[in-house]
């Protein structure tokens, strides 16, 4: 295995993307300190599952992400890659517990979110934290290995003690897999007991149940019993009723097919009807469409002869129009020959008048063309004149820019002279106001320092008090642990007590099985007297089967009782009445009360309940209590005591019996009474306890309120504190801004009297240059009034031409204005000459158009003229058919009327035949009602059965007879079901699944224990195998560290030693002594050579087990220029095989290194990585 890269990106420091790439060989990384070199040190161990915010220096694992800096903002999430590759197993396990095959190229990457979500992967695929340290066991990348050197850690390994060593023996002997299958194989072990115990107070607990659940189960069995019972004679008369009801129907089903069969006979003669006045009504309508048709006919026919006459009178009056727009036309025509006539007379007239105009415009253009030569020569006299003007204007403007200028620098300097006036005299206010200021802050700078003494001696004193409420907090939660451990003690006593109790109520119940609930009983005999334990044994002797007895009212209980165990084949079981008939009576001397032994008559040694003295009486009358059998046996033989004459019971302490007849009993009772005493005094001390219990509870209430009010003050005070600490650290911050504001003043009040200083020599300068400007000032105005002279001389002279040559323009206006005028005139006169001839060409179209329309106005008159003719006979016809068409109307109309008397004929039938059928109906709809109601009737009996038993009872098979006496006995039966109570029918179900339970439990249990037993075989294996890879690491270490450690000091000597107890246990104790010295405490040495003594020893390590990787941070810092000479020289050695990531400030190890990466930090908070390859370099 061989790391290829490491990348960053967000980690602490590293705030953009960083790749290390390392190469076989050493790897220095160089920097300043605080520049992040050890954050790659961090990188690496938080990558491989580093999970102490401590370890990796911070304070919370959010400090790993890139906090932000002045030109970076904070990062969302940290990322760590490594890239390793040459897998030696290429084989891993996954989550499953399946085997897999592993790329030849691995990364695993760690990221963690600000919002406190992280990942790992591997290979960009998601994995567990555990599949990373797996694949790393033995690897000696783990957390805990060797390959991560920091400077602490070297010196951890010196000064720790020898069982925190052992971790270098365990890694060279490879066992860190074999402890880690130990330890889960030892949890496994723990949970496996744990549930084993749990699995047995569940397997007491299910069986404790099923005792408790049998009386159930056989009261449940009873009422099966008899509910079955009456489940039969109900479906057997439901079944009788089902007949009875299906018969009804069957007869109201008859009754309704006859109805059916009349109201269909009566149907038929009604919709015949029906068919017939439906085909009347159809000729009616019929009748009633042929005479609208004719009627709609003769309209439309009226309506167009009324037509055709108004079309007659329209053409007529078309024709007498078109006449009159012929006339009109022809008019026309003759006033346009006129009109024609008169404009060719205007055209001549118009032609010689154009002659003579052309001859006017070529005098008046001769005349324009000499006022021009004039005017041009004028232009250029007064263009000359222009440019001289122009020419002065210019050194006029000139001389106006020169005196603005200067008006303006003359304006700014006596601003500025004003200005810094101004300034010298707010300089000297400003002076004054700060020395005040000075004075103001002296005052009040002693004002905040002698306030924040007070307040510190306040906060001191704050703190003295929250450290007495802290120690009387912690004295409460001491009073409290120890309050609450023995509250749950007695809780626990309780608990125990609640179980034997409830254990002790279900072996009486077992013991004292009670009677059929059918049997009325007052109580047990075992339930009205109490004896003292030391007379138990005597009176469960005596009583024995008795105590079971069940106490009545009467006789005649008993007789039912009894008659009723026959009946069901119950169990045997005794009665007596609360008030029994008996003739045990004492008679006699009580001289055996004297005998040696005796202890007395038996009755007087139990406690009987209230009113059931009789029952004690008649059970304990003539029974004797002594210690033991010989005093019975000698109390029966002696003649004075008369216990043979009277037939007394003789009763021993121990339970031995001696009856009249002679007969002894002896042996173990079942203890009945000793039980119930037992329950009794439980009971007792159950109610004691709880009022323990609850007095305990109070008191832990009471001290939890004192704690909660004791972290309240504290809590209360440490806002005290704070306040105290913001206020006392505001007061030093206002200190050290007066004094730094004092300081301020005193720098201003320097810097103003330079200021004003200055201002004094700046006003003389600008005195000095005002006095010049206004100087050059005056010489520029005399110079600017000569110029404005000249100009005046110069602009009369160009006045003069002008006055001339605006002359001759009005001249050559003129001329002009008259040319124009002429021209236009002309083009007038040309213009109304095309006039004319467009309007003589406009007459003769008009003509030809007039003659054209007059000849159509003569063709359409006669066509509209024929049309009148045309229109005319057809009238006549039209006329004709009207009257033939009224004709037709009116026989139509009667034969309707004579078809709509035989209609209403035929609804009058109807009528009768539909009341027919509503008579049948109604009978219908009764018969329909009462087989409704039958039916109704038998489906709520089906569905009653149903619900009660479900059962479908059509398809029971069940007969459908009862008996009388079947009858009778129901009622019976259900008020003997409803005696029984409530019972829950899946007790039975109950008490086989409890049953069920129990011997899955059982089994479980059996498979907890074969597990167990495995795990520890397992264990045992792994103690054998570690044990022995431990001694073989032990002794090749031991070896390896005598011959590094002479490498590296030179000479001297060296050596490891095991503490006592096993080597899976032991520690490792270090001897050394360095040349020159006495083998002294590896405490004593200098830092160098503990250094030295501890790299010794994992750098055998390396030697024995190489790692694909060691990081060394700074572990060269404490040793001396020969000592780390001989270090890097090994480290070259072990270089071949192992790459080495030194982080260093050593210049010898940077020489030795093969590549070299810089860390700095040219902005503060952000690394930045610089490489180079030292081969290359050279």
């Amino acid at each position: 295995m061989r790391i290829e890269r490491l990348e960053l990106n967000g980690f602490k420091s590293f705030a953009d993307k960083t790749v290390f790439k390392y190469h076989p060989g050493t790897t220095a990384i160089v920097g300043p300190n605080g520049c992040g070199k050890s954050n790659i040190v961090d990188a690496f161990k938080w990558v491989l599952g580093e999970q102490s915010a401590k370890s990796l220096r911070g304070g919370s694992m959010e400090d790993v992400i890139f906090a932000g800096s002045a030109s970076k903002k904070t990062k969302g999430m940290a990322e760590v890659t490594l890239v390793l590759s040459d897998i030696i197993s290429n084989q891993t396990t996954g989550p499953d517990g399946e085997v897999r095959k592993m790329p030849s190229e691995i990364s695993v990457t760690r990221r963690l979110y600000r919002s406190g979500e992280s990942e790992y992967l591997m290979n960009k695929v998601p994995c567990r934290l555990k599949d990373i340290k797996n694949m790393f066991l033995d690897t000696g990348l783990e957390l805990k290995a060797y390959s991560i050197l920091e400077q602490g850690r070297i010196g951890d390994i010196v000064n720790s003690k020898p069982i925190d060593r052992r971790f270098l023996i365990e890694e060279v002997a490879g066992v860190m897999k074999y402890k880690v299958r130990k330890q889960e194989a030892t949890n496994k072990l723990e949970a496996s007991k744990s549930n084993l115990q749990r699995l047995q107070d569940i397997i007491a607990e299910v069986k404790r149940q099923i005792n408790t659940i049998d009386r159930h189960a056989r009261k449940a069995e009873k009422y099966k019993k008899l509910f079955e019972e009456i489940k039969d004679i109900e479906i057997r008369t439901a079944r009788r009723d089902l007949k009875a009801f299906q018969e009804e129907i069957v007869n109201l089903v008859s009754s309704e097919e006859a109805l059916k069969l009349n109201d269909a006979e009566v149907s038929i003669n009604f919709h015949s009807m029906e068919a017939l006045i439906e085909e009347k009504k159809r000729l009616c309508i019929d009748n009633e469409r042929s005479l609208a048709e004719i009627r709609n006919r003769l309209y439309a026919l009226e309506k167009e002869t009324m037509e055709d006459e108004g079309k007659i009178a329209l053409l007529k009056s078309d024709c007498e129009n078109l006449r009159e727009r012929n006339g009109h036309l022809l008019r026309q025509s003759n006033d346009l020959t006129i009109e024609k006539e008169t404009t060719l007379e205007s055209i001549k007239e118009i032609e010689n008048s154009e002659v003579e105009m052309a001859r006017d415009i070529t005098g008046l253009e001769a005349i324009l063309d000499e006022r021009k030569e004039i005017f041009s020569a004028a232009e250029n006299a007064i263009s000359e004149i222009e440019k001289e003007l122009e020419h002065e204007r210019r050194n006029l403007y000139t001389r106006a820019e020169e005196l603005s200028n200067i008006k303006n620098e003359i304006s700014h300097l006596t601003l500025n002279i004003d200005n810094i006036t101004r300034k010298k005299e707010r300089s000297s206010r400003e002076i004054n106001s700060v020395q005040d200021s000075m004075s103001s802050l002296v005052m009040a700078i002693e004002q905040t320092k002698n306030e924040d003494a007070r307040f510190e001696e306040e906060l001191q004193e704050t703190r003295q008090a929250r450290e007495g409420h802290v120690t009387r907090l912690k004295e409460k939660k001491t009073e409290l642990a120890l309050s609450e451990e023995s509250l749950y003690a007695e809780r626990e006593s309780l608990a125990a007590m609640v179980s034997r109790h409830e254990s002790l109520v279900e072996i009486d119940r077992s013991q004292m099985a009670s009677l059929d609930e059918n049997i009325r009983t007052l109580c047990q005999v075992a339930d009205i007297i109490e004896t003292p334990s030391e007379y138990e044994a005597a009176f469960e002797a005596i009583l024995g089967d008795k105590l079971g007895a069940s106490i009545v009212n009467d006789q005649g209980e008993i007789s039912r009782a009894l008659g009723y165990i026959k009946e069901q084949n119950a169990k045997r079981s005794g009665f007596i009445t609360v008030n029994p008939e008996t003739d045990a009576v004492s008679e006699g001397t009580n001289a055996y009360l004297s005998h040696s032994g005796v202890i007395g008559e038996a009755l007087k040694f139990v406690s009987v309940k209230e009113g059931f003295d009789k029952v004690a009486a008649a059970l304990l009358t003539d029974v004797i209590l002594v210690d033991n059998l010989d005093t019975a046996f000698s109390l029966r033989e002696h003649p004075d005591t008369g216990i043979k004459r009277r037939s007394m019971y003789i009763v021993t302490l121990g339970g031995e019996v001696l009856e009249p007849s002679g007969i002894v009993f002896g042996g173990t009772d079942k203890g009945v009474l000793k039980i119930k005493r037992q329950i009794k005094e439980i009971e007792n001390e159950l109610a004691s306890k709880r009022l323990k219990i609850s007095e305990a509870e109070s008191s832990v209430a009471g001290i939890r309120e004192e704690i909660i009010s004791t972290e309240n003050e504290i809590i209360s005070l440490d806002g005290k504190i704070s306040s105290q600490e913001k206020y006392s650290h505001g007061l030093k911050l206002k200190t050290e801004n007066l004094e730094e504001e004092k300081a301020r003043l005193q720098q201003k009040h320097e810097y103003i009297s330079l200021e004003i200083t200055d201002d004094h020599r700046e006003i003389d300068n600008l005195g000095n240059m005002l006095a010049q400007k206004q100087q050059h000032y005056k010489n520029l105005e005399e110079e600017k009034l000569l110029n404005e002279e000249k100009i005046r001389s110069v602009q009369n002279a160009i006045t003069e031409k002008r006055e001339s040559l605006e002359t001759t323009r009005y001249e050559l206006t003129e001329v002009k204005l008259e040319l124009t005028s002429v021209r236009e005139k002309m083009a007038s006169v040309k213009r109304e000459i095309d006039r004319l001839q467009t309007a003589l060409i406009e007459i003769d179209r008009k003509q030809e158009e007039m003659s054209n329309e007059r000849g159509n106005i003569q063709e359409v008159i006669g066509q509209k003229e024929q049309q009148v003719v045309q229109k005319e006979e057809t009238l006549k016809l039209k006329i004709v058919a009207v009257s033939e068409l009224q004709s037709e109307a009116a026989r139509v109309n009667e034969i309707l009327e004579a078809k709509k008397a035989e209609l209403e004929l035929m609804e009058k039938q109807q009528k009768d035949l539909a009341r027919q059928l509503e008579a049948i109906h109604t009978e219908l709809s009764h018969v329909e009602m009462k087989k409704m109601e039958r039916s109704m009737k038998l489906d709520y009996l089906k569905e009653d059965i149903h619900k009660t038993y479900a059962v479908e009872i059509e398809s029971a098979d069940v007969p459908d007879t009862v008996t009388a006496e079947e009858e009778e006995r129901l009622p019976g039966l259900k008020s003997r079901l409803q005696e029984i109570g409530p019972v829950s029918l899946g007790t039975l179900d109950e008490y086989e699944e409890l049953k069920g339970r129990f011997e899955f439990l059982t089994k479980q249990r059996d498979d907890l224990l074969s597990a167990i037993a495995d795990l520890e075989d397992t264990i045992q294996k792994i103690n054998r195998t570690s044990k022995k890879r431990l001694e073989d690491a032990f002794e090749a270490l031991n070896e390896k560290f005598k011959e590094v450690f002479t490498i590296l000091f030179g000479k001297g000597r060296a050596e490891l030693q095991l503490t006592e107890g096993s080597i899976l246990d032991a520690g490792i104790e270090i001897i050394a002594q360095p040349p020159g010295k006495r083998l002294q405490n590896l405490t004593l040495l200098s830092g160098g050579e503990k250094a030295l003594t501890a790299l010794s020893l994992l750098f055998a390590g390396f030697m024995i087990k190489p790692t694909p990787l060691c990081l060394l941070d700074e572990v060269d810092a404490p040793l001396d220029e020969s000592n780390t000479e001989r270090f890097i020289n090994l480290l070259r050695e072990m270089a071949k095989n192992i790459q080495f990531i030194a982080i260093t400030h050593n210049r010898r190890t940077m020489e030795a290194a093969d590549y070299i990466y810089g860390i700095t930090m040219e902005e503060p908070g952000a690394s930045k990585v610089v490489s180079m390859q030292l081969s290359e370099a050279v």
